[in-house]
């Protein structure tokens, strides 16, 4: 849907400019997206509570907007603005400090919540309501809240469920239950998006970094539970973000310390690691994060993350995609053992990616003034930047740019 919106809005205008090579989002979707699109009652956030502070909703439809919508388009914030906004970034304290009033102050899209952040639930919404009050566009406040213990940053405020690997084994209903009770104690205190759930299948091997965070070994039973997980979440009132595409779970290296490789066939990877995903997708996921992992079927020199063809290729062309691709975070050893991270934002934005994540604050100086060059430079195109940043302001309903 949002490729209608994107092209709606650039039918009013003239071509991109400094074109980048990069193709629109869902351009050529697939055959198989064309024959499956999104059923009207789809998932993710289109049915969830994604952004406070602007009134309407950005309406989510495979359906062409009505006419001359770019006319009504409003005036795109300066540049730098826009590339703050792909920011999802964390930041310390368990009160409103300098550090993350001055993130919201610079403009950044986004706020990742951790443990650090974290002491009750009411100081929890207190931090997130003081930080989304002073917002200028309506944060995104996120966290990864998935099944189980083993990444749960918001235990004991959120209630417990099984792990991931044990809801595969329930009805479907049940396991939607436990993500709506989820996303509805998420909601309560203003988170917007859960980094959740994982959509990777475990390889025969259980000792995987992903392990029990995976709803299991068969792609099917994967596929089933995951959906109606994240059917849950987008009831209770989050964003469900799917990772890691295009699929972590038969990997025993950890992308935090090191490069994971998949060395999967390409017959392989449509046959059970994306599975799932294409599952997701069909029921109208509107976020898929990528994984750090090189997928030598689709690109042997690069990780997905900064990778043209697994990004726009893989995701976008071949499966249909056209919502918001999120990156893991950039600090992990995956890449920042081999590159920097601003170099490493700008090969993510110019591959596809559209908001990137970062663990920390620090480094968000000179992923902003790196970015900012990168287009002065050519290297990244405005028309690139503003196609992600309107796809960051869709997920998070703001419709102050839902004509462009």
């Amino acid at each position: 849907m949002l490729a209608v919106v994107l092209a709606a809005c650039e039918g009013g205008r003239s071509g991109p400019a400094g074109g980048s090579g990069q193709t629109q989002a869902g351009a050529n979707p697939s055959p198989e997206a064309r024959v499956n699109p999104p059923s009207p009652g789809s998932v993710g956030p289109r049915t969830g509570r994604v952004a406070d502070g602007e009134k309407g909703r950005f309406q989510l439809s495979t359906a062409p907007g009505p006419a001359g919508a770019a006319a009504g388009c409003a005036p795109l914030p300066s540049l730098r603005t826009q590339l703050a906004q792909l920011l999802l970034v964390g930041f310390p304290g368990t009160r409103p400090g300098t550090v993350s009033r001055g993130l919201v102050e610079r403009g950044v899209g986004g706020l990742l919540l951790f443990r650090r952040n974290v002491v009750s639930a009411g100081q929890v919404r207190a931090l997130v309501a003081d930080l989304k009050g002073r917002a200028e566009i309506p944060l995104e406040v996120a966290v990864d809240q998935e099944p189980g213990t083993r990444v749960a940053r918001l235990r004991g405020i959120v209630r417990a469920s099984p792990s991931a690997r044990e809801l595969g084994r329930m009805p479907a209903g049940r396991v939607e239950r436990y993500g709506r009770a989820t996303g509805r104690d998420l909601a309560a205190i203003g988170v917007t998006a859960d980094l959740a759930p994982v959509l990777d299948i475990t390889g025969a091997r259980w000792d995987g970094v992903i392990g029990d965070r995976s709803f299991g070994s068969d792609p099917a039973t994967a596929g089933r539970a995951a959906v109606a997980f994240l059917r849950g979440l987008a009831a209770g009132g989050v964003a469900p973000v799917g990772k890691h595409f295009p699929g972590h779970g038969a990997t025993t290296v950890d992308s935090h310390q090191r490069l994971p490789v998949v060395p999967a066939s390409m017959a392989r990877l449509h046959a059970h690691d994306l599975a799932p995903f294409r599952e997701a997708i069909r029921s109208g996921l509107d976020a898929v994060m990528v994984g750090h992992l090189v997928v030598q079927a689709v690109d042997p020199g690069a990780p997905a993350t900064l990778s043209p063809a697994v990004v726009d290729g893989l995701l976008r062309q071949r499966m249909g995609f056209g919502g918001l691709v999120v990156s893991d975070a950039l600090e992990m050893g995956a890449i920042a053992t081999t590159v920097t991270i601003p170099v490493a934002a700008e090969r993510a934005v110019k591959a596809g990616v559209d908001q990137l994540v970062l663990s920390g604050h620090g480094a968000v100086p000179a992923v902003l003034a790196h970015l900012e060059r990168a287009v002065g430079a050519g290297r990244l195109s405005k028309a690139r930047v503003r196609e992600a940043f309107l796809r960051v302001q869709a997920f998070k309903r703001v419709d102050r740019w839902a004509g462009c």
